[in-house]
């Protein structure tokens, strides 16, 4: 269980720093950059490790490069990692209930980026109360 759960972050992580990395060249889009590195990934991952294992962590790496989708604007390199770790966590708890549900995916990355960009929100607030009461 504790390999799992590396895996499972190291996989969310890779996904969405290498698609928010790739999405800010001027030729990437956000779109090209995710699926062209969860294809890379899914690929290196069945040649090496066999289609059943290729899924399961490509999944989890697709779900991670919608996080890294976000705009530069609203999360930084450490937000974006902050939020792959959410999104792992999050998805690693949910899907097993939403298993066969369109979109479940999407749902986690939502989830997780609106929580990393709520939480900066509320520190910066906080922060400007506190140098000005």
């Amino acid at each position: 269980m504790g390999v799992w759960i590396v895996l499972v972050l190291l996989f969310a992580i890779l996904g969405g720093v290498i698609t928010y990395k790739l999405s800010i060249l001027r030729w990437m889009n956000a779109i090209r950059a995710s699926s062209t590195c969860t294809l890379i990934c899914y690929v290196l991952l069945a040649y090496t490790a066999g289609t059943e294992t290729a899924n399961t962590y490509t999944s989890i790496f697709f779900g991670g490069s919608f996080v890294g989708m976000t705009s530069s604007h609203r999360l930084s390199s450490k937000g974006v990692v902050a939020a792959a770790c959410l999104f792992g966590v999050i998805s690693s708890l949910l899907l097993p209930f939403l298993e066969g549900v369109g979109g479940a995916l999407g749902v986690c990355a939502f989830i997780s980026v609106s929580a990393v960009h709520l939480t900066k929100m509320a520190a910066t607030r906080l922060s400007l109360k506190m140098r000005n009461p």
